[in-house]
Order: C-alpha cells, then structure tokens, then sequence
C-alpha cells in the first residue's frame, strides 16, 4: 500500500486522535473545576450518582432524569484512569472526548457508505467545528456519550448486514441510548420506520416486519432490566420526571393552575386534558426551534449555506440510504419540539446538517472539490471564531471565587465528618461544585428564601449540615449582604470564610427550640 492509501485510510483516525488532544488541552487550560452552566448537572446528579455506583449501589433515585448507563460506563473509566491522578471531573471529561472522537469515525463511516469519499471528509470536519459539537465534546455530561450510540445505531442500520443479528443489535444501541436519556427511544423508533417505510435494502414486506420487530426486541432485551429494577425500588416502570419538562413547556407560567392537583401522571394525560391546546403550543415550537437551531447550531452562515443544500436535495433527491439517514433528524427534531430549547439538544442533528451540505456539493455539476474545500474553509473560519468566544464565556463561568474553600475543605469538614461517621454530612449551595470537591452529598438551594432564618430553616429541612453563600447565591437575593452574619442566628457557625464565600456550619437545634 502506497503512502497516498495510506494517509487516506489513516486521516479520519488521526484527526479524531488531534481532536480529543485540542480538547483536553482547552479543558484542562480553561476547565480547571468545571462550568456553572452545562456541567453543573454532572456535580448535582451525575457525578453522586456514579459514586453510587463505584460504591456498589444503583438506587433509582439517583437518576431523575437520565438513565444509568453514564455512571456505568464512567465508574470504571475513572477507576482506569484514576491510577494517573484523574479525578472524577476530568474522568468525565475523557469520556466524552473519546465518545465524540468515536462519533466523528462513524459519521464519516456512515458519509462514506452513502455517498463516497469528498462527501465524507466534509461531513466529518464540518461536524467537529460546528461550535456546539467542538464546545460540548469537552465537557463533563451525557451528551457525547449519548450521541455516540445514536451514531451507532444509524451506521449500524445503514452500513451492516441486512440480517437478524444486525437488527436485534440496531435495537441494543437504542436501548443503551434510551439508557442514557429517555429521547433515545426515538432511534428504535426511527430504525422501525426506516425498515418498515424507507425500506433501503428493498425487502419484502414479511422480512421488514421481521427487521423492525427484532429492532424492538434488542431494545426490550436492553430496557427491560433497568424497568424491572425501577419497578421493584419505585413501585412504578418509569421513574423519570422528564415528564415534568414537557409540563414545564406547555403549562408553565400563567397556565400553571391548569396543572391538576395530582399533577400529569404520563404523556398520554397531559396531552388529553386540552389536545387542541397542546397540539397548537406544539406546532408553534417546531418554526421557532428551527430557527434557534439556525442560528445557535450552525449558525446563521453555515446555516443559511444548509437551508441552499436542502433546497439542492429537494430537487435532486437523495438515495434511500441518504433519506433513512437525514429522517433521523427529523423525527429528533420533531421529538425536541416537546420541550424547552437548548442548542446541545441539537447534538444527533449535527451531522445531518453535516450531511446535507456535503451532498448537495457532490451534486454540483463541476468543480465539487473547489467548492467543498471553499465551504468547509468559510465554515471551520466562523466556528473557530464562535469556538474561541465561547471557551472564553465558559472560561468565566468557571467557579474560580470556591478555590479557597475547595483548597480548605479537609480542615472545615473534619469536624462533621467525625461526629457522622457512616454518613456523608450535606451541604447546600446554588451549584454542586463545593459538595463535590469536599466530598460531601449536596443539596440545592430552595427556589426562594424570604429571610436569612428562612433560608437556614429550609436548609435544615434538607438535612443540611453546611450552608455557602458565595457569589452565586447572592444572586437570589435582592440585597446580597442580607446572608452575610447567619451566625448570629442559633446553631449557625462559620466554618469558613474568605473575601467572596462564606461556608456555614449548621448543628441540630434542641427539640422544642
């Protein structure tokens, strides 16, 4: 094999290897501790969760709205990675560094199979500079993981064997997504219609009822255990309160007295109590989603460069297999008009708007090649400039204001870490970075807090042992001051304090008092 087979066999690879480098280079430049945005969710759930799990315990509880498949899979990348310094934060960081090198591989893969080589190379790199794929690839969350199983599963569908084992396996990856967040039983939804409906392989009807019915069949194979440890600790098969985002989006605000008493007890009720309301607040969703996503996922440009490639597809249609792959962000799409919008959701669309622009250039009728490298150089030119913005807002966002406390922490908690020995003492703050760092169980901040008694009462409701009041929570409160002598409140002590946060030591008040 020549140097040239070579170097086009081995350029995906080494681009992904160059890919998680940058990655953790900025994450470790700029991501000393974490974001307070995305990544607060890794602390709050997340991160607890998967302690549990190194621990030897899997409790329902720990997982209110995510399946236990992250915690799974980063228990032992951490044990791995632990012996070289690694702590649960850049553990995490790792994993999804090589989940979305692992999805960049398969999407060009996927790109190759439908449509050839050019196509590929600009799928791949127009998708690892889109901003929202670059700038979550490096961060502590579910995200990449997930996005990597839904890659899988479509190049699985779209590139494998048209036989049993491949369908029965399509199913497997779903239910691994659904494993991970509840969207993922989209993908089985959509591999049933692609076999049923798309049909790619032209099959006979009996043999696509057979492909979709083994998709569903790996998908219970993998769904049922979590269901039957769900039923047995909750008393119910489904735990999740995602419902409560969907509720959150359709009656939140004014409508919320519409909410009965017992709240919405599934999907199905909460569409039958006005379907005409909900099926109009839906639609509505759809153009306005669609254009945040224009603007907040490729970007206006890119985007607008897109919105011309559909238009290209449209009047030179694409194959089955190209079809089968682009339904796959439509029906995710369809399924995200449900609830709040947030570019990262966007994830799995990614490479479809990847895709779409990558075709509709194969179908110029010349120069191809000039005008590919054109829109991957004005792409990769505007996203590394929305890249660079954006590592520096998350850089910001950074709670460099808890170095101190974090620093300090095995000197303020050994107190209560003697007196409770057997259990984790609780500390309440508005992000769960501190709890983490100082080896605590967290507990968030009440929603509101008339006074300073008020906000050490809830807190002692929440069983909180410790209570901070840094530069975040002093945002709750329209005077920020007003939590700064809680210990001239009985039972409050200082535990620590410094010229931005103050951590409050709470002890159990006599009966009666």
């Amino acid at each position: 094999m020549d140097k040239g087979a070579l170097a086009r066999r081995w350029w995906p690879a080494i681009f992904a290897l160059v890919f998680v480098a940058v990655g953790l280079a900025l994450s470790l430049r700029h991501s000393p501790w974490g974001d307070l945005g995305v990544e607060a969710d890794f602390f709050a759930e997340l991160a607890p969760a998967t302690q549990a799990v190194a621990a030897g315990h899997l409790d329902v509880a720990d997982y209110p709205f995510k399946g236990p498949l992250y915690a799974l899979v980063l228990a032992p990348v951490h044990a791995a990675l632990a012996p070289l310094g690694s702590d649960w934060y850049r553990a995490a960081v790792i994993l999804s560094l090589v989940a979305s090198a692992g999805t960049l591989l398969l999407v060009h893969r996927l790109a190759r199979r439908l449509a050839g080589p050019r196509v590929a190379a600009v799928t791949l790199v127009l998708t690892a500079f889109t901003k929202v794929f670059f700038i979550h690839a490096h961060k502590a969350a579910s995200d990449p993981l997930f996005m990597l199983l839904v890659t899988a599963a479509a190049t699985l569908l779209l590139c494998g064997p048209p036989r049993r084992s491949t369908w029965v396996s399509v199913g497997a990856l779903s239910g691994l997504a659904w494993l991970t967040r509840d969207i993922g039983i989209v993908v089985a939804a959509w591999a049933a219609v692609v076999l049923l409906l798309v049909d790619p392989d032209h099959q006979a009807r009996r043999r696509r009822l057979l492909a979709a019915a083994c998709v569903w069949a790996g998908f219970a194979a993998v769904a049922a255990p979590w269901l039957a440890v769900t039923h047995h600790q909750s008393g119910r098969w489904l735990a999740s309160r995602n419902l409560q985002n969907i509720v959150d989006e359709f009656y939140g605000g004014a409508r919320a007295v519409e909410v009965p008493a017992e709240g919405f007890r599934s999907l199905g009720a909460l569409v039958a109590h006005d379907p005409v309301y909900f099926a109009g607040h839906f639609l509505a969703n759809l153009p306005r989603h669609f254009v945040a996503d224009l603007n907040e996922v490729p970007g206006l440009t890119y985007g607008g460069v897109a919105l011309a490639a559909l238009a290209v597809l449209a009047w030179r249609r694409p194959d089955r297999r190209q079809v089968a792959y682009l339904l796959l962000g439509v029906l995710m799409f369809l399924a995200l008009g449900a609830v709040f919008h947030r570019p990262r959701f966007a994830l799995p669309m990614v490479p479809a708007w990847a895709l779409v622009t990558a075709l509709a250039l194969e179908r110029l009728p010349r120069l191809r090649t000039q005008a590919a490298c054109v829109v991957v150089a004005l792409v990769v030119a505007l996203h590394t400039g929305h890249i660079h913005q954006s590592i520096l807002f998350y850089d910001r966002q950074q709670p460099r204001h808890l170095a101190a406390a974090i620093a300090a922490a095995p000197a303020w908690t050994a107190d209560a870490l003697r007196e409770s020995p057997g259990r984790r003492p609780v500390l309440m703050a508005r992000k769960g970075h501190l709890a983490h760092y100082a080896h605590l169980a967290y507990a968030p901040y009440p929603s509101q807090a008339s006074d300073p008694p008020d906000l050490v009462a809830k807190a002692r409701a929440r069983g909180a042992d410790f209570l901070v009041v840094g530069a975040i929570e002093r945002q709750m409160f329209s005077d920020g001051s007003m939590c700064d002598h809680l210990d001239g409140l009985a039972g409050v002590a200082v535990a620590w304090r410094d010229a931005q946060t103050i951590v409050y030591r709470l002890r159990r008040l006599p009966a009666g008092s």
